[in-house]
């Protein structure tokens, strides 16, 4: 299987590790992680801060194990891709917090609020089956144009 773990811009060193350690070290798994300018380097899997084709890295996985970002968090959801979300808590602001449960109370992905607990939701997506996402147009997107 192969995971692609993203942070997004911030760092989140905290997943990183835990995958690496709980996930990545499994035989039977490739990981691949973005680490933005974390400080914890991946042992079980290849890493990189940023990249031109993120795009490219969430084709070729299986799943995806990622912060609970806005825009990561629509991509994989209009990509219809498998992941687990992991608000980043560690941030100032806990705005991924909201975004994680409005995901998991709509039956959109797995969430995990606690970092002891992902190697046991991650071993629930064999089994999970996501809700439908349909994505809604920006509903001023016309007047917007007009504007300008």
């Amino acid at each position: 299987m192969k995971v692609f773990v993203t942070v997004g811009s911030s760092p989140f060193d905290s997943l990183v590790k835990t995958v690496d350690e709980s996930i990545a070290c499994k035989g039977e798994i490739e990981c691949v992680f973005q680490i933005s300018h974390g400080q914890y380097l991946p042992k079980n899997g290849k890493y990189f801060d940023f990249s031109d084709v993120f795009h490219s890295y969430v084709n070729e996985c299986d799943v995806v194990i990622t912060h609970a970002g806005a825009g990561t968090i629509f991509y994989l959801l209009d990509q219809n891709k498998r992941f687990v979300a992991v608000p980043n808590l560690e941030r100032i602001d806990k705005h991924q917090a909201d975004l994680a449960n409005y995901i998991k109370n709509n039956g959109l992905a797995l969430v995990c609020n606690d970092l002891t607990s992902l190697a046991s939701i991650f071993d629930q997506l064999s089994t999970f089956c996501p809700a439908y996402y349909e994505k809604d147009s920006f509903f001023v997107a016309n007047e917007l144009i007009a504007l300008f």
